[in-house]
Formats: C-alpha cells, sequence, structure tokens
C-alpha cells in the first residue's frame, strides 16, 4: 500500500517570515553587544565586562545563531521558504528578555555595582536590580535553549511530514481506517493471474482431491495416471 503523500501547512509567505533567520542573527549580535557593553552608553563599563561579554553574550549568541541556521534549514522545505509563526514569537520574546538582562546587569564601577538601571533609577535601587537581573538572566539562557530545541522540533516535524507519518492522534486513525479499508477489498488481497486474465481461483474440490480421484476440469481423466478407464 502506498504511503499518503506529504502534508506541509501553509506559512506566511511575507518578506518577514522569508528572511527572519537573517533577522534573528543580526539582532542577536546587537543584543550580544548590549550585554557585554550596554553600560557604557552610560559610562559604566567596569572590570566585570570581560566576564559578561565572555561568560554571557558570547554563549547566548552562539545559541541564537544556532537556532537560526536550523530554522532556515527548515524553512527551505515550505514553498514559501518562511519560518512559522510561532517561531518569530518565540525569538521576540527572547529579544525583549535579553534587552532587559543588559538593563539590569550591573558592573563594578569605582562607586560601587551600577547598571543602566541604577543610573536612570537611582543607586539605592541596586539592590532591586539586584533581583530583577537574576530573573531575566535565568529567562535569557531558557528562551535561548529553547529557541533551540524549538528549531530542532520544527526540523523533525518538517521531516516527518514530508514522509507522510502521522503526527497527531486524528491522522493515525484516518491511516489505520484507510490500512483496514484496503485489507478488507477483495480484489486488493487477490491473487493476480500472471498471464493478466484477472483473477485466479481455486476450486475447494482440487484442493481436498487425493490419488485416484478425477479431475472436476476434466471429467473421465484419471487424476493420478492422466488416462481414460
Amino acid at each position: 500500500m502506498s504511503s499518503p503523500a506529504p502534508f506541509l501547512p501553509a506559512r506566511p509567505g511575507s518578506w518577514l517570515a522569508r528572511g527572519f533567520p537573517a533577522v534573528m542573527v543580526a539582532v542577536a549580535a546587537l543584543l550580544a553587544l548590549w550585554v557585554a557593553f550596554g553600560r557604557g552608553l552610560v559610562g559604566l563599563l567596569g572590570s566585570l565586562t570581560p566576564v559578561w561579554a565572555l561568560a554571557v553574550a558570547l554563549p547566548v549568541l552562539a545559541l541564537h545563531v544556532v537556532a537560526a541556521a536550523l530554522f532556515r534549514r527548515d524553512s527551505l522545505s515550505y514553498p514559501a521558504h518562511a519560518v512559522s509563526r510561532r517561531t518569530m514569537a518565540t525569538a521576540v520574546a527572547a529579544w525583549v528578555i535579553t534587552a532587559c538582562f543588559g538593563f539590569f546587569l550591573p558592573d563594578a564601577a569605582p562607586e560601587g555595582m551600577r547598571s543602566v538601571f541604577t543610573h536612570v533609577a537611582g543607586a539605592e535601587f541596586v539592590e532591586l536590580g539586584y533581583g530583577f537581573v537574576n530573573i531575566f538572566g535565568v529567562l535569557t539562557v531558557a528562551l535561548a535553549v529553547a529557541l533551540v530545541l524549538l528549531a530542532v522540533t520544527e526540523l523533525r516535524v518538517t521531516a516527518r511530514r514530508l514522509r507522510g507519518d502521522p503526527l497527531t492522534e486524528d491522522e493515525r486513525l484516518d491511516r489505520l481506517e484507510r490500512e483496514r479499508a484496503g485489507d478488507d477489498d477483495p480484489a486488493a488481497s487477490a491473487p493476480v493471474n500472471p498471464a493478466g486474465r484477472g483473477v485466479v481461483t481455486e476450486d475447494p474440490a482440487a484442493r481436498t482431491a487425493g490419488p485416484g480421484t478425477r479431475d472436476a476440469g476434466q471429467p473421465g481423466v484419471d487424476a493420478a495416471s492422466g488416462s481414460r478407464p
């Protein structure tokens, strides 16, 4: 039985959806610079800048780039060469969280631990900034990892659709019904005459006949010797 034709759901064919992987790389690079050196905009670069650049900004950038490459590979399997809406929504959420992380991330300035947040709100709010930076730091890394996992999932789902494999319970039930309908069809299961003259049927009497019986198709002929009595 032949497998069903692959089904690829339609994706938006806008220029943004088609070029979104490239946008992901560009935005991720800007956010990495923001996390590592964004405090320099208000003159707060300190001794922790290399630490934040190497330990946080660079790994997050690498995860975003890997996710963008996988999303690009997945999009090429679709006619529009576009990514899905959930891909764009997840990436935008990751961008917002990472931007907030850079806003609250402190550095060791001569007057103490300072950040862009404390520069705007005041140095007395540094403890409050610690709470926010912990939350946004965890979310930044988690969403970067989630983007990679989502890209891998999209690739697997697309590959299964191209093979015609069922993805949901309804699709599995539909396939089972089609297979049962094919098994119940007599024309599909009966052997075919090699000479091309239709379906071969077997005489039940000929199947049980033993030596010395007469052939049902040729009366008077002995089945064992082939001679007439």
